[in-house]
């Protein structure tokens, strides 16, 4: 790959990973955590479709095509079941940790090892010291708002702070939602991978988009209205189709595939260079 090539490739991925990172932030994943799974996917997508055909693979070609060591490789493979189970992910939050200090440490409990309340000011700034404890150079304040906003804490009259939730959780999230976005944005890119890495003699799969940069806000909503009724339509259209190509499912030797369209509309503020990354 040209030079010129991998930096469009690292603008189109900034540009992918913004709303991605944004829902990840809205539901209390940090950076490590995240970073955990692209090593896990890394390591999967090298050992699925990248092994040399007719070759098994091997820890030490997914550490060569991906830039993994290989003992970490071993590691993604022999743990890839348990990856994500509590115990070992999300805990690299730093307001987590702080509220973890708070319930744990007996420097901040009561004799009933329950988080007691702690004061904010003066020389004797008990949160103060909690957060240089367990969230390194984080001004305590920033801790302390970020708290308040996710509703983790409480300010009190006295000048003390209490704890109302031991989970750092900014967003509750709808769990059907949060699978959506795995299944949805799944299919949105793997189109677009089909299209861009296909060879000249597999044909490209639908993908297209209608846009404007210059739009009236105020015509926003029945744009939105129009998109909502007609896409509607359609998708109900291509689902009549689809269901009448079925397989018969009492036939399980009957082979299947899976196959869908998606329509979705977007609206947002222009970033600068967007009209060049459309193009």
């Amino acid at each position: 790959m040209k030079g010129t090539d991998r930096q469009w490739l690292a603008r189109a991925s900034h540009r992918l990973l913004r709303p991605l990172v944004r829902i990840m932030l809205t539901h209390g994943v940090a950076h490590k955590d995240f970073d955990a799974v692209v090593r896990s996917v890394y390591a999967e997508v090298a050992r699925d479709s990248f092994t040399p055909a007719g070759k098994r693979a091997t820890d030490s070609h997914v550490a060569i095509v991906t830039g993994l060591t290989r003992k970490e490789v071993k590691r993604l493979r022999e743990q890839a079941d348990s990856t994500y189970e509590q115990s070992g992910w999300g805990g690299a939050n730093r307001a987590t940790r702080v509220l973890s200090g708070w319930h744990r440490d007996p420097d901040f409990t009561d004799d009933e090892g329950e988080p007691r309340r702690l004061t904010v000011e003066g020389d004797g700034n008990e949160f103060g010291e909690l957060v240089r404890r367990y969230s390194g150079d984080i001004p305590t304040v920033a801790i302390l708002d970020e708290l308040e906003r996710v509703k983790s804490v409480a300010r009190e009259p006295d000048g003390t702070v209490r704890v109302l939730n031991r989970a750092y959780v900014p967003s509750a999230g709808d769990p059907e939602r949060v699978r959506m976005l795995g299944s949805a944005g799944h299919d949105l890119l793997a189109t677009l991978e089909h299209n861009l890495c296909r060879s000249s003699d597999v044909r490209p799969y639908f993908q297209r988009t209608a846009f404007n940069m210059r739009i009236d806000p105020r015509a926003l909503p029945v744009f939105h209205r129009l998109v909502s009724q007609q896409a509607q339509h359609l998708l109900e259209v291509f689902d009549d189709w689809l269901e009448r190509h079925e397989v018969d499912e009492h036939d399980p030797q009957a082979p299947a595939s899976r196959a869908g369209v998606g329509i979705y509309y977007f609206e947002d503020a222009a970033h600068p260079g967007d009209e060049h990354d459309d193009a």
